[in-house]
Parts: C-alpha cells; structure tokens; sequence
C-alpha cells in the first residue's frame, strides 16, 4: 500500500483553527470570544453591528449568492481590501475583478460548505468582527461597509481520505480510543458503519447490525486490535484514498456520508 503523507498533529490542527487571522492583520490572532451577553437584543454589537436586522440581512444574501454558485453577487458582499490568509502568509485581495478571478481558491468547498451549514443565531462575535464556521470567514465592517473581511483557508490532513472536518475526525478517534480502553461495547458500536467487513485468515464475514457486533464483541475487537488502536496517535495515522488506517490496517476509518465511521476490521 502507498502510504500518504504523515499528518500533523492533532495540537497543531487545533492551534491552526484558534488562531485565525482577523482583516487589518498579517498574523494570527488569539481564539475568538463567545457572543456577547452584554446586549441580548443585539448580539452582534461587539463587532461594531448597531442593528441586527443590518447583519442577519446581509448574511442571508451572502449564503443566497454562495449557494447559487453566483461568484459576482458573493463579490459585491466583500469589504475591500480582504484578506486571505493560507498556509502562513497573507494574500490581499483588492477589488471585485481579483475576487472574481479567484473565487474558487478564496470560497474553496470548505469555506462554501461551513457557511451555508452555519446559522446567523450561532456565529460567534468579538471586537474582531464575527466568526463563521471555526474561523474560515470573517465578516465585519471596513470603512463602514459590512462584507466579508478575511478568509482562512484551513488545511484538512485527511482530505485525501474523503474526510470533511480534521476536528471532528479526531474528535471521533478520541471517542473510539477511550469507549474501547473503557470495554463500552454499545458505544463503540454506535461508531461502526453496518454491516462491517471483518477479514481474519484470507476471509471475510460481514457483521450485519449494532446487536450482532456487540454480541460478538471479544470476537471482533480482539486483543490485537484493541493494542494496535489505543497505542495509535492521531498524528501518526496513515491516509490515502481508501480512509484512515490504524496500525498496520488492523482497522479502516472512513466518511459515511455525514458520518466519520470504523467500516473494515484485519484480524
């Protein structure tokens, strides 16, 4: 098997997605504080919004144009100069035209996808402006316009694998690592996508439903198993286009469909 690159550590994943940077900023800023309490009825004060209606207006056109697949409308929401911040550098983006040209490195799928998923009620907001999704995008006003004021492209290491957000993998195979250290056998099973390839000695049994594999339990997750995944760190898993393998492949994690599951066990 080729093996893909070896990803970075879950600390540094993290540190990316704390550590975004704001529109007036070449470098990364502190995490974002929690919405305001200070004004219930105006939620996004803090980030210079006097009037709500002003922000969640905006914002449902900005998710409208991004839907549509309307570059030219999302360029009319932008606060120029906009900042796009990947991998450790600033890029400023000046005009409608730049925007445009580059709307598909700006608005990646990522950015697309954890914008339409956000909801204006949820966002986070601090001084900076206001938040979507963990930092992705920012929006708040430059020289009284309210647009889009930075865009953070985040690197997902386990794209290749077909996974969609770093964080909830590992928050996942944390999960995994601790409900099997702790012998929880319906939790674990709530993790398996059914019915499960089990392979052991050149052959395959399928595990139809949750019942079966908890009732087969020690059978399926045996000692090797069980040694190879608690002893697994998640900056050392292995990727490619099948999934994330742990060990020497004893175990397959993949996306299933909204999902992060186990799909395939090698005794």
């Amino acid at each position: 098997m080729k093996k893909a690159a070896i990803i970075l550590s879950a600390s540094i994943v993290l540190a990316t997605f704390s550590g975004q940077a704001w529109a007036n900023q070449s470098t990364t800023a502190s995490a974002p504080a929690a919405i305001a309490k200070a004004d219930t009825k105006n939620p996004y004060y803090v980030a210079g919004i006097d009037n709500p209606a002003e922000f969640t207006t905006y914002y449902a056109k900005l998710q409208k144009a991004v839907k549509d697949n309307k570059p030219e409308e999302v360029a009319k929401l932008i606060s120029y100069p906009m900042n796009l911040n990947k991998d450790n550098k600033t890029y400023v983006i000046s005009n409608k035209t730049e925007f445009i040209k580059k709307y598909d490195r700006i608005f990646t799928s990522r950015v697309r996808e954890q914008l339409l998923a956000q909801k204006a009620d949820k966002v986070f907001v601090n001084w900076k402006g206001i938040m979507v999704g963990e930092g992705d995008l920012w929006i708040g006003k430059q020289d009284n316009k309210l647009g889009v004021i930075a865009v953070n492209i985040i690197k997902n290491p386990y794209e290749a694998a077909g996974i969609k957000n770093a964080i909830e993998f590992e928050h996942f195979f944390n999960k995994l690592q601790k409900d099997v250290s702790k012998g929880n056998k319906s939790e674990v099973a709530n993790s398996i996508a059914f019915p499960l390839k089990v392979n052991h000695n050149g052959k395959s049994i399928e595990i139809k439903n949750k019942k079966e594999f908890i009732s087969k339990y020690d059978k399926i997750m045996t000692a090797k198993i069980k040694k190879k995944l608690l002893a697994q760190k998640a900056d050392k898993v292995v990727i490619n286009w099948k999934g994330v393998m742990v060990g020497n492949g004893e175990l397959w994690i993949g996306q299933i469909g909204e999902q992060i599951k186990v799909f395939a066990l090698n005794q």
